[in-house]
């Protein structure tokens, strides 16, 4: 029984290393920001900017690199939703198990330190080209899905989900959803307004629930009404467009 766990567990790293080397290229190439003002703006929702990770070539760049490996994510998303205790030894498969939330992602929370954060098995890499000052970027060592997570003095108080990336919110909002998606799922609790950068809208959803008025919901869709990137977090931060720049 023990020589089993530990071949799964190896097949198991062995997969989240190869989609790892995978990740890093989608982290060179689809997330060049794009400064446009500080993150010092205070409005309730987000300006008529571009999100600094919203990179219309990014997807023609990659076609060709990560379209091969599209198996491989897909098998590497089955193996997290198996249900094995041994999944939950592997910190960045229960990630890719789990969905995003206006509190956060697995055991990712917003509000958490980063030192919490290591403590739960995720290392916090920093995206030097997406940081400002005390506002930093970082995205999770060994961890292959194009996820961003904005800290502020060391605390998580956003997490991006960029172009490629298969995780979706608890409502199945995911890359390539629809803006008719998102008011079948969220109906009135939605606010949008118009993005002339991306010729679609940002669209905004605010939770009821007692103790989670703080946080967001924020999708942006593109001129076909698809959603191309979307995040989760705490207010203001969480609809300042152009990230930390």
């Amino acid at each position: 029984m023990v020589k089993g766990r530990q071949q799964h567990l190896g097949a198991v790293a062995a997969i989240v290393s190869t989609a790892s080397m995978v990740g890093l290229a989608a982290v060179g190439y689809g997330q060049r920001p794009v400064a446009q003002a500080t993150h010092a703006q205070t409005t309730a929702l987000p300006t008529a900017k571009p999100s600094p990770y919203y990179y219309p070539q990014a997807s023609s760049l990659l076609n060709g690199v990560l379209v091969p490996f599209n198996s491989l994510r897909v098998m590497q998303r089955a193996i997290a939703l198996a249900p094995r205790g041994d999944i939950d030894r592997v910190p960045t498969l229960t990630l890719l198990a789990a969905p995003l939330k206006t509190t956060g992602l697995g055991p990712i929370r917003i509000g958490m330190d980063l030192d919490d954060l290591e403590a739960a098995g995720l290392t916090p890499v920093a995206i030097a080209e997406a940081s400002n000052g005390q506002c930093q970027y970082y995205r999770i060592q060994d961890y292959g899905e194009p996820i961003g997570l904005m800290a502020i003095d060391n605390q998580v108080l956003r997490v991006d989900v960029w172009p490629g990336s298969l995780t979706a919110t608890r409502s199945g909002i995911r890359i390539g959803s629809t803006e008719r998606d998102l008011v079948r799922a969220y109906g009135e609790q939605l606010e949008a307004t118009t993005n002339p950068a991306t010729l679609g809208k940002t669209v905004v959803f605010t939770p009821q629930d007692p103790g989670e008025d703080v946080y967001r919901l924020v999708f942006e869709t593109d001129d076909r009404g698809k959603v191309t990137q979307f995040r989760s977090g705490q207010f203001p931060s969480v609809t300042w467009a152009e990230g930390c720049m």
